[in-house]
Order: structure tokens, then C-alpha cells, then sequence
């Protein structure tokens, strides 16, 4: 099967989230229906065949992504079987295809098999042919329709040269969209259209490419999938064997081909961000600290996730502190403060965070700020050197001689580079072989929650339509089809703030404290008016959990937003007499 990334898996988590929700009941709504595509299973006994069962379910994963239909991606799929300890090459029963369906909160499973007739002279002309089947989880059945008062289930089936295997599952596509909607908007050109978007030389050579696990033949397969795209397309770069090749230098630390390669990703890719986040990192292992914030810092804009702005802060506050002009020097502390402060934002409770955004308070000369900082990180892990080492030399800074001195012994006891760190110290007063904590890995997870895909183009329903819809059941305590239609409300608007503090209510009303904070944060985040009810929401689950510098910090926040509202009040006093 296709196999992505490690990280890329996390995604799936997200989708999870965002799924929607069908009832087994009632018969599925078609605009809820949710889809889960399974390798085609090879019966030919001819294992250079196998990459075909993994290329139908990637592409018809795509093909079949259509308005009023959601898919269940492939890395998605891949967590399922593992969450359910299936091997990633097994061929499911039909049983199991349930299962996995159900265990992804699909609605309907396509799964098939296929046969391979070789041509010895041109494989090509090698002859696939086979069958699909499409089961609708919720009645446990096979696709199809009522004929004379029975059911009668429909196979799909599909037979061609390998040479045209894209207009096969481009077809058989067609096939199933328009089985389940006679109404479908779109014609099969417009399907096969989209199936042969990729030359068929380069379609191949990717899908062996991903499927092997040997880094040579990888590298290789995907390489000539890049120059085989180029050729047909006036020297483009094919955008996904880009990234993964970026992805398979990475992982093997060479560091100059994998930003060769992450660098060739356009913004309108869909995973330029993850490129310019790894492309970054490798930047920095080469030591370039100048490219690596030039490709990391826009993405701040576009990207508002912890780890682009804990990143981007750290490597700004790394180029402060060896920078030697005071004026750059100065806009790169001011730089690394501003981004450390919204990474501190989005996730409070982050010590990495806290101890990078300590760390460039001190260069920055804020000491007791830092040490504030670092008090908050040393709680949560009383054994961390690094923040006790730099916390010593606040407390020294602001004169706090007797704090000091206890700190520096425990940096002393549990800081392994302490002796260096400390020689350094005494010598040019610098923090400087104290390293700054990077994040290494792109959080797929909130990426997809807050960049979500716009909607598709036959798709006239406006946000304040599933906005409204939503409200309505949240009312009447049906928190499960409010969620879903308030995902949809974020798919034809990703930046809602009112859809975002809404979900955080649904969390807040469940008990599920974690996501309510990550929404009700967000819901902040993204409205011009700061949202006075997400500042008392939040300030009533910090109060609630203890953390009482949080919960003050949103009910003044509240309280200055409206000095007369009686809730912010109430919360304001709560806090501060101690009362939940």
C-alpha cells in the first residue's frame, strides 16, 4: 500500500475529529455520507503487480472527493488498520472491511480485486481487469437498488490494458459516484479529466516509488516520476514525488537534498507547509540560519500552529544572540519575543515554549520576566537542567543571590553540559551553550483542525446557513449533528470565530477541557472583536482546573472588553476569592 511519512499519520486524528457523524437508524443522509477506500486485493500471484491495489485506493481516494461526500484519506486509512493491529498489506474480508469502515466512521467501504494477464512484449498492454464492490456500512450491504421489491447489489466491473489503468479508475469512479447520486453534476470527461491529470509514466513510477520500502529503488522511482512529469509539462515540478523525496532525505540527515528538494513545493501545494517547516530545520542543520528564517517566518501568517511559532522564535532568538550589529540584533529579539509570545498563547501549558520564550526574555535583559518564565517550566519538570541552569543565572541577574545559588545546584546535579555552559558563563556572561528547544515535527493534527479546505465549487450552502442550522441543535442538546454542521460551517469558512467558540462550548458542556481551550483559543484567535464569551468561558475551565494566573488573565480580559457584564464580573471575583 501507498505509505506516507510517519508524521504525515497524525492527520488521520484530525479527520477523526472532524468526521461526520450518520445515524444507524435511519438511512444516511447523502450529503454525510463518508467513504473509506481498501487496497485492491491481487489475484494474480504476481507480486510487481501489487503497486495497482495501492494505486486504486489513493486514486480513487481522490477521484471520489467530491462535494457532499467526504473521504476518509490514505494516511487515515493506514492508521485504522493500525489501531486495529491489521497488517498494512492485509486484504480484508468483507467483515473486516466493515470494521476498519466502522472504526473510521465511514459510511460506505470500496474494496475489490484484480487479475493481471502479462504481455511478455510491451507491459502495457498487460491486461487488468477485475471487480469492485461497495458496501454501506449502516445496513451491512452491498451497494445497489430495489429490483421488483428485492435488493439487488451491483458489481463494478472494469477491464483494460495497463496502459490505460488511469481512465480505468477514473471510470470506475464515475461509476460508483453516479450510483450513489443519478443526479451527479459531473460528466465522466470531467473524471477522467482529473484521473489523467498526471502523465502515466510519472503516475507509475510515484506509485512504486511510495509503495517500496527499498531507499534506492525509492529515490530512484521517484525521481524519474519528477522527470517524467517534467517532461510532459514544459519542465513543472511534480509536486508530490518532490515532497517525497524531501521526506526520504530528511529522514536519512542529508540535510542539502532534502531543502533541494522541499524547496521546489509552491504555496498552492498542499503540502507546502510541511515542506517549509522540515525545509527549515534542515536549513538549520546546515547551519544556515538566515535561509532557514526566511523559509520558516511567513509561514506565521498563513500557519498559526505552536510549533511554526515556537520555531520561528527560537531561530530568531538563536540569531540575536550571535548577531553583533544592535540594531539587528534588537529587531531579531523583538522578533523572537513576538512569536514566542503567540506560540505561548496557543499552548500555555508547552514548558518548551515557556523555556524558549524565558530564554529570550534574558537576552532581551528582562531577568525576572525569564525567571517568572522558568518557574512555571521547573514546576513540570523539576529535573531540567537546561531551564534550572538558565534560571540560576536570572535569579543572579536580579540580585536574588541565596535562590540563585540553590538553582545553580540543581543545574549542577542534573544539567549534563553544566561544566561547559558554566565556563562560558564566567568567561563572556553568555547563555550561549545552553541551546534553545526546537519542535521536530509538524502537527499535522492541528494543521488540518484550523486549515481546513475550501469548499467545492457546486457548493452554495454559506456558512451562516450551517451556522444558524447549528445553533439550533446545540439548543436542543444534539451536540453530535451540531458538531458536524458546524465542521461544515469551518469547511466554507475556516476562520468563524463564532463556529470555533461555539465547538468550545460543546467541549466545555462534554467535559472535554483540552479541546475546549484549543477552540475557544482559536475562536479568539481568528475574531476581530475579541469574543468576551470565549474570555469567561476560558477563564470558567482554568478556574475550574486550578490554574488560577490563567483564569484572572481572561476575566480581566473580559471585564475590559465590557466593565458592566455580570458574568465577567462574577468570574472575576470567583477567582480572586479562590471560589469555583
Amino acid at each position: 500500500m501507498f505509505r506516507r511519512t510517519t508524521s504525515l499519520l497524525t492527520i488521520a486524528l484530525a479527520l477523526l475529529c472532524f468526521g461526520a457523524a450518520s445515524s444507524a437508524q435511519t438511512q444516511t443522509v447523502r450529503g454525510n455520507d463518508v467513504v473509506i477506500v481498501l487496497p485492491f486485493e491481487n489475484q494474480s500471484n504476481k507480486g510487481e503487480f501489487n503497486w495497482i491495489g495501492a494505486s486504486f485506493a489513493d486514486e480513487l481516494t481522490e477521484l471520489l472527493n467530491v462535494p457532499g461526500l467526504s473521504v476518509i484519506s490514505t494516511d487515515e486509512r493506514e492508521l485504522t488498520y493500525q489501531r486495529l493491529r491489521l497488517p498494512i498489506s492485509a486484504v480484508p474480508s468483507r467483515a473486516t472491511a466493515i470494521k476498519i469502515a466502522k472504526e473510521a466512521k465511514a459510511t460506505m467501504v470500496v474494496l475489490g480485486t484484480y487479475d493481471v494477464t502479462p504481455n511478455q512484449d510491451d507491459k502495457t498492454l498487460s491486461n487488468v481487469h477485475g471487480t469492485a464492490r461497495v458496501i454501506s456500512v449502516n445496513e451491512g450491504r452491498l451497494m445497489g437498488d430495489m429490483i421488483d421489491g428485492r435488493w439487488g447489489w451491483r458489481p463494478f466491473d472494469f477491464g483494460d490494458t495497463l496502459g490505460n489503468l488511469q481512465k480505468v479508475q477514473g471510470t470506475l469512479a464515475y461509476q460508483i459516484l453516479y450510483q450513489r447520486d443519478k443526479a451527479l453534476p459531473f460528466s465522466l470527461n470531467k473524471i477522467l479529466e482529473q484521473a489523467t491529470k498526471v502523465p502515466r509514466r510519472a503516475f507509475e513510477s510515484y506509485a512504486k516509488g511510495i509503495m517500496t520500502d527499498d531507499k534506492e529503488k525509492r529515490s530512484a522511482y521517484l525521481q524519474n516520476a519528477m522527470r517524467e512529469y517534467a517532461k510532459v509539462n514544459a519542465g513543472a515540478v511534480y509536486p508530490q514525488a518532490a515532497f517525497e523525496l524531501g521526506q526520504l532525505y530528511y529522514q536519512q540527515e542529508d540535510w542539502k537534498k532534502a531543502v533541494e528538494f522541499y524547496t521546489k513545493l509552491q504555496k498552492k501545494d498542499p503540502h507546502f507547509a510541511e515542506a517549509s517547516f522540515y525545509a527549515a530545520l534542515a536549513y538549520w542543520r546546515l547551519h544556515d540560519l538566515q535561509n532557514a528564517l526566511a523559509t520558516l517566518a511567513p509561514l506565521t501568517t498563513d500557519v498559526p500552529l505552536t510549533g511554526i511559532y515556537n520555531n520561528a522564535g527560537a531561530l530568531s532568538a538563536q540569531a540575536a544572540r550571535t548577531e553583533k550589529a544592535p540594531a539587528e540584533r534588537e529587531r531579531l529579539l523583538k522578533q523572537a519575543l513576538n512569536f514566542l509570545e503567540q506560540a505561548r498563547n496557543t499552548a500555555p501549558d508547552n514548558p518548551d515554549v515557556r523555556y524558549n520564550y524565558a530564554y529570550a526574555l534574558f537576552l532581551a535583559g528582562k531577568y525576572a520576566d525569564a525567571a517568572d518564565q522558568l518557574r512555571a517550566v521547573i514546576t513540570q519538570a523539576p529535573r531540567d537542567g537546561g531551564a534550572l541552569f538558565v534560571f540560576a543565572k536570572a535569579l543572579e541577574r536580579t540580585g536574588q543571590t541565596e535562590p540563585a545559588s540553590a538553582a545553580d545546584n540543581e543545574a549542577r546535579r542534573y544539567f549534563s553540559e553544566y561544566a561547559k555552559a558554566q565556563t562560558e558563563w564566567q568567561k563572556t556572561q553568555s547563555i550561549a551553550e545552553v541551546p534553545l528547544r526546537l519542535n521536530y515535527k509538524f502537527d499535522l493534527l492541528d494543521f488540518i483542525t484550523i486549515i481546513t479546505p475550501p469548499p467545492g465549487p457546486d457548493d452554495t450552502t454559506t456558512a451562516q446557513d450551517t451556522l444558524a442550522k447549528a445553533k439550533e441543535l446545540y439548543q436542543a442538546g444534539n451536540d453530535d449533528d451540531a458538531l458536524s454542521e458546524l465542521n461544515r460551517a469551518l469547511m466554507i469558512e475556516p476562520m468563524n470565530a463564532e463556529a470555533h467558540l461555539m465547538i468550545g462550548r460543546i467541549y466545555q458542556r462534554r467535559g472535554d477541557l483540552p479541546r475546549a481551550v484549543s477552540s475557544l483559543k482559536t475562536a479568539l484567535f481568528w475574531s476581530d472583536q475579541k469574543l468576551i464569551d470565549a474570555h469567561i468561558l476560558l477563564g470558567r475551565i482554568f478556574l475550574e482546573s486550578g490554574d488560577r494566573a490563567q483564569a484572572l488573565a481572561h476575566a480581566r480580559a473580559a471585564i475590559q472588553l465590557d466593565p458592566n457584564n455580570q458574568e465577567a464580573i462574577a468570574l472575576q471575583r470567583q477567582v480572586e476569592t479562590g471560589a469555583k
